[in-house]
């Protein structure tokens, strides 16, 4: 049964084979030359006080970053298409199964021998993929410094989704019994669960953390200058909100705040905040607001309200924790799609 599976599956196999080898190839070439680069130039270039630059330089040399990205966001999504989802369908489509049944092979184990040769093949796929796509892109994501906005890309969440979308594929087409509307079902369900995953379930997975911040707005000669961040600059942010001392939300963007509706008697109202306790000294002409004794009016009005900024974020230090349990999670998934899909051979279909 085993060499009757590989009979069918070596041509699909041997094919990504070959493209795996072309690009570990390509990889192997250039991801030293890469690691140079940054280690020459973007490592050091404070000292050298020209990191603008040398960081224009290394982006133009990793211009395979966002290409490489999309590849490996898609191929999950491919397999469960191109190798899940016709692995049964297409054997019912033909009937083709009702041989390997008469052959004293039983359902389940023409069913599990299928599934685990090509899952093998699907698993093995992503995680050469990802293993290499994530030590290329290595210096790049650490000129990046942003390992949440990779988080789908790199390490071993990719495996775990291949084998979540080869399970679906497999499910899916056990049940649909007809390759194509599979293929199709399945690209749209991994794509919903995809999103449902990153949106709601990854923020939440692990309790996030609240930090309740002071908020400076500062005015300046050529407008409003804010800083607004979580503590550390690669943390998961899920809600950044800006309240007042009293804890009234105000905004959930410090651009939607530095307007002032000034009024001939010098009162004037904070919008979206609230009416300043102080007068404000008006003068004539276009430059009115870099006035010294007027900037130091508003800066009075804005320090009154005693402004907080309220995050709600996952740390950079749980990147790792959170990789582990998405993984799971999808790994789970698979397993339960698979035991649907035995299930139904088994029971539902003639």
């Amino acid at each position: 049964m085993i060499w009757l599976v590989w009979r069918q599956f070596r041509t699909q196999a041997l094919v990504v084979a070959g493209l795996l080898v072309v690009l570990a190839i390509a990889l192997a070439i250039n991801g030293p030359h890469l690691l140079h680069l940054y280690d020459t130039t973007v490592a050091n270039c404070a000292q050298h006080n020209n990191c603008v630059s040398a960081r224009a330089l290394f982006q133009a040399q990793a211009k395979w970053h966002n290409a490489l990205n999309l590849l490996v966001l898609a191929v999950p999504a491919l397999l469960g298409a191109f190798w899940g989802a016709p692995l049964v369908a297409r054997e019912l489509e033909t009937r083709t199964n009702l041989l390997a049944w008469t052959q004293s092979v039983t359902r389940s184990r023409w069913f599990s021998v299928k599934v685990a040769v090509t899952g093998a093949a699907s698993v093995i796929t992503a995680g050469l993929l990802s293993l290499m796509v994530t030590w290329w892109a290595s210096p790049h994501d650490r000129l990046v410094d942003s390992p949440y906005s990779l988080f789908d890309q790199r390490d071993i969440v990719p495996v775990a989704y291949a084998l979540f979308a080869f399970a679906l594929g497999v499910a899916l087409g056990t049940i649909i019994r007809r390759t194509l509307p599979a293929m199709a079902a399945t690209i749209a369900g991994y794509a919903v669960v995809r999103y449902l995953v990153t949106e709601y379930v990854r923020p939440n997975v692990i309790a996030p953390l609240k930090a309740n911040l002071p908020f400076v707005l500062r005015l300046t000669g050529t407008g409003v200058g804010a800083t607004i961040r979580p503590p550390q600059p690669n943390d998961l942010v899920m809600s950044n909100q800006i309240a007042t001392g009293t804890g009234q939300l105000v905004s959930e963007s410090w651009e939607n705040l530095g307007q002032f509706d000034l009024k001939g008697n010098g009162s004037a109202v904070f919008t979206g905040v609230g009416r300043c306790p102080n007068r404000i000294p008006l003068s004539a002409g276009p430059h009115w607001h870099t006035i010294p004794a007027t900037q130091a009016a508003l800066q009075r009005c804005i320090d009154s309200f005693h402004l907080r900024q309220v995050i709600i974020y996952q740390p950079a230090s749980r990147y790792w924790p959170l990789q582990l349990s998405e993984a799971a999670i999808f790994l789970g998934g698979a397993i339960a799609l698979l035991a649907v899909g035995l299930w139904w051979t088994r029971k539902r279909i003639a």
